[in-house]
């Protein structure tokens, strides 16, 4: 399928971890396919390529760990903001089967604990990435808007001025204040219109996973209403006494889901 990968279960088992600042990512090359191996995978015993997901890594102070594992005995590996699953524990891999025999691993879950791990910046879908796109570039301008709005008052209300002077300023505020919000609206919304490409894949990784509409899932929302769930009923997502109940509830790029659909069997690996 071309708008799914495949799903299989397992334990983890021999996983190796390796972190890398993302300053080494801020070459083009090192971004291209194949970084995986150019950077340090090849070092744990993979010679694989398969590395897309690390051009997600241009942002400024994001922290990666490379990993490789087996689970149930197929090897995988891959790049997530932080690694904290481990040997012996539960957990379905949302990966791409590679040349070498591997799979490149785009998404991890632990249903344990409700965790899902998804490649930096994916964690929208398209109509709901627009959708932030257009309140977060609708915000900026608005706020100084705002305050110019209010440095204006403040002139009228203090400042001796004829009627003809304030109707003036009015008018400059409103044609210059609806200009200068369109243009940066535009501006801001282009910008961010350039992680499209992030909730395509992120499309794709909750269509592998059986999402009904994943074009409008949003990951941070989810992880929202699953700790607020907490908070007001319990904490019933988790299973208690566990390792995994201790552990840190915030991680980059690392969500609680609250419940996770069925994943259709067209994606699961067939043995």
């Amino acid at each position: 399928m071309d708008n799914a990968f495949i799903v299989f279960s397992g334990t983890v088992s021999n996983l190796v971890v390796i972190e890398h600042e993302s300053n080494v990512f801020s070459d083009e090359k090192n971004r291209r396919l194949g970084a995986l191996t150019t950077l340090g995978l090849a070092a744990i015993g993979e010679s694989g390529s398969a590395a897309t997901s690390l051009q997600h890594a241009s942002g400024g102070d994001i922290k990666l760990q490379l990993f490789r594992c087996e689970v149930d005995g197929k090897i995988v590996y891959g790049c997530f903001s932080r690694v904290f699953f481990a040997d012996g524990e539960q957990v379905d891999i949302v990966a791409e089967p590679q040349e070498d025999g591997g799979f490149y691993a785009y998404s991890v879950r632990r249903p344990i604990d409700h965790r899902l791990w998804l490649p930096f910046y994916c964690e929208r879908g398209t109509k709901a990435h627009r959708k932030s796109n257009i309140i977060m570039a609708t915000w900026f301008p608005s706020i100084i808007l705002f305050i110019v709005f209010l440095m204006m008052v403040y002139e009228i209300s203090f400042g001796h001025h004829s009627m003809d002077f304030i109707l003036k300023l009015i008018g400059i505020f409103l044609v210059s204040g609806t200009s200068s919000f369109l243009f940066l609206f535009l501006c801001i919304y282009s910008l961010l219109k350039g992680l499209t490409g992030h909730s395509q894949l992120a499309e794709k990784v909750f269509i592998t996973l059986g999402y009904k509409n994943p074009e409008l899932l949003d990951m941070n929302k989810e992880n929202a209403q699953f700790i607020k769930d907490c908070k007001e009923y319990g904490e019933f997502y988790y299973v208690p006494d566990t390792k995994q109940y201790q552990q840190i509830l915030v991680a980059p790029c690392v969500y609680h889901y609250r419940i996770a659909p069925e994943v259709p069997e067209k994606f699961k690996l067939k043995q």
